[in-house]
């Protein structure tokens, strides 16, 4: 028996409808799973940083300790899955600065301190970093003083359901909180120990020659904002609560197009660059 045109085309129309609206309920399913699952603050268990954390989970204070690791989203420290503001570390002549006020002690004096405050926190916390937080950086080298002439660079927002991160610029009035985006996630750290490395590297996947592509992309060409952040990598980790404390580093055989300097060793460098970054409960 013959089957009309029209009658194939209507066919044709409700498979389509019907796939659309089975791919529709799927995802509905796993976004209702996903908010019943953090919403006591605890990490959604298909983000690809619950595996991480899992396997890292000997790096962390609550298994180096040889206890239940009881992964936290950095902005539902609280009750209930509040957000809590961070704790900012007294200064020596201000017992409870703002945050304004930390940052600006600690960019008129040498930022060596830090060093060891860094190398002290080779535990991780349990606190997983989500949402926006407030950034300054910190120290009067000459290697900071260049970095804060990046125009408006303001801080970072994590998105730990997916693994992904951008920075905040801000110049007047105009904003960009998806500047220099990356991944993130916990592994070894230059220094020792654990650390959460936030990596801005491309990876375009191309065939045979997407090594050499992803090369070019990342170590050569100028990027957003000139400063191409392929060629460096940040390491941060949660020195207080809500209060991180991040350093950057430049990767082997890279350029830079602003005034720093690149690296063209074949090591990764320190740039003698800390930063600061403080929990925003919005």
């Amino acid at each position: 028996m013959m089957i009309s045109a029209k009658r194939v085309a209507t066919l044709h129309i409700a498979a389509i409808l019907l796939l659309f609206l089975s791919r529709q309920a799927s995802a509905n399913r796993l976004l209702l799973q996903q908010v019943e699952e953090t919403k006591t603050g605890l990490l959604w268990k298909g983000s690809p940083l619950f595996n991480a954390a899992e396997v890292a989970r000997a790096g962390f204070e609550c298994g180096y300790n040889g206890e239940e690791c009881s992964w936290v989203y950095s902005d539902q420290t609280g009750p209930d899955g509040t957000c809590m503001n961070p704790v900012i570390p007294p200064t020596p002549l201000n017992a409870a600065p703002t945050m304004a006020e930390f940052c600006g002690y600690h960019q008129s004096i040498p930022p060596y301190y830090w060093d060891g405050v860094y190398k002290n926190h080779t535990l991780l916390t349990n606190t997983i970093p989500n949402g926006p937080m407030f950034g300054c950086i910190i120290g009067n080298n000459w290697q900071s003083n260049e970095a804060r002439r990046l125009p408006g660079w303001a801080g970072k927002g994590f998105d730990a359901n997916s693994g992904r991160f951008s920075n905040l610029v801000q110049v007047g009035l105009y904003s960009d909180v998806g500047a220099y985006p990356g991944r993130f996630f916990p592994t070894y750290s230059q220094e020792g120990g654990l650390a959460w490395m936030l990596d801005y590297s491309v990876r375009t996947g191309v065939p045979l020659i997407g090594g050499a592509l992803d090369f070019v992309a990342n170590n050569l060409l100028p990027g957003q904002y000139i400063r191409n952040f392929g060629g460096f990598k940040d390491e941060i980790r949660e020195i207080a609560p809500g209060v991180w404390l991040g350093r950057v580093y430049s990767l082997p055989m890279s350029l830079s197009w602003d005034l720093s300097l690149g690296n063209i060793s074949p090591f990764t460098v320190y740039t003698q660059v800390p930063f600061l970054l403080f929990q925003a409960c919005l």
